[in-house]
C-alpha cells in the first residue's frame, strides 16, 4: 500500500502547491485538454504494444498493492522436505507432491525431477522458461513508460492547438489570457502525467520484474541441487546463503529464521 501511498503523494503534493500560489483548482481541470493528452497517450500505446499487452499493463497496477512474491523461506523448507523424501523413496514418489504445488514454475520443476531430467540440462530448460516469464512479467514497466514518453508530447500538442483556438479570438482580448491560461492546460496534465504517474510506476514494475526474476533464479538453483541428490540440509543452507542479504531474510525474526534450522537437521 505504500506504493500507492506514494502515486497519490506526488499529486497532492502539485495540488497543494497550486493551492498555496492562491491558483484556483477549478482552473486545473479541464476535460478537452484531459481527452487529448490520456486518450492520446492510450491511442499510441495500443499502436505500439497492441490490445494484450495494453490490458496487462493496466492489470499490473495492482502489483502497488500487492507485488507478486515467492515465499523463499516456504519453498526452501519444500524443496528440503523433497529432498529428503527423494533420498529415501526414490524421485518417484514426488509426483504425489506435484497437485500441491500451485505456482507453475515450480511445478515445472518438480515435474522435471519426476521425469528424471539429468542435472546438466536442468538449468537450460527451466532457464529458458524463466527467461518466458520474466519478458511477460517486464512488458507492463514498457508499456506504461512507453506512456509516460507519449504524454508529454500530445500535452504540447494539446497546448499548440488551444493557442491556435485563442488566435482564431483575436478580436475577443479580454478572453485571451483565460483562454491561454487553459491552453497550456494540456502541457500541464502532458508533463505532469508522464513525471508523476507514468514513468515511475513504469520503473516500479520493472523493479518488480527484476526482483521476482532472482527468485526465480534461486528456484533453479535449488531444483538443480535437488535434481543433483543433494542432502536437504546442504540446499537449505546454500539457498538460504542467496537470502543473506535481501530485507526479507533481514527482518524474518530471529523466532522463524530458528524453525528451519532445527527442521534442517531432522532433514
Amino acid at each position: 500500500m505504500i506504493n500507492l501511498a506514494t502515486l497519490l503523494l506526488g499529486i497532492l503534493v502539485i495540488i497543494g502547491g497550486a493551492m498555496a500560489d492562491h491558483v484556483p483548482l477549478t482552473s486545473l481541470l479541464n476535460l478537452t485538454a484531459f481527452i487529448i493528452v490520456i486518450c492520446g497517450s492510450v491511442s499510441a500505446c495500443l499502436l505500439q504494444f497492441g490490445f494484450g499487452p495494453f490490458m496487462t499493463g493496466l492489470k499490473a497496477v495492482m502489483w502497488l498493492a500487492k507485488p507478486p512474491r515467492t515465499d523463499m523461506h516456504s519453498f526452501i523448507d519444500r524443496i528440503a522436505d523433497w529432498s529428503a523424501k527423494a533420498r529415501g523413496l526414490g524421485t518417484l514418489v514426488l509426483e504425489q507432491e506435484i497437485p500441491g504445488v500451485e505456482d507453475d514454475f515450480e511445478r515445472q520443476g518438480l515435474q522435471m525431477i519426476v521425469d528424471n531430467t539429468p542435472p546438466e540440462d536442468f538449468a537450460a530448460m527451466l532457464g529458458s522458461a524463466a527467461d518466458n516469464t520474466t519478458r511477460k512479467q517486464e512488458q507492463p514497466g514498457h508499456v506504461w513508460e512507453a506512456i509516460g514518453g507519449y504524454s508529454p508530447t500530445i500535452g504540447v500538442l494539446g497546448a499548440v492547438l488551444g493557442l491556435v483556438h485563442v488566435m482564431m479570438r483575436l478580436d475577443h482580448p479580454e478572453e485571451l489570457g483565460e483562454g491561454i491560461a487553459t491552453a497550456f492546460i494540456a502541457t500541464i496534465y502532458g508533463v505532469g502525467f508522464a513525471n508523476l504517474i507514468a514513468l515511475p510506476l513504469g520503473a516500479r514494475l520493472k523493479s518488480i520484474a527484476a526482483d521476482l526474476e532472482r527468485e526465480r533464479h534461486v528456484v533453479i538453483h535449488g531444483f538443480v541441487l535437488l535434481a543433483e541428490g543433494k542432502p536437504g540440509i546442504m540446499i537449505r543452507q546454500t539457498l538460504k546463503s542467496y537470502l543473506a542479504d535481501s530485507p526479507a531474510a533481514k527482518a524474518e525474526p530471529a523466532a522463524e529464521q530458528e524453525a528451519p534450522q532445527s527442521a534442517s537437521q531432522a532433514a
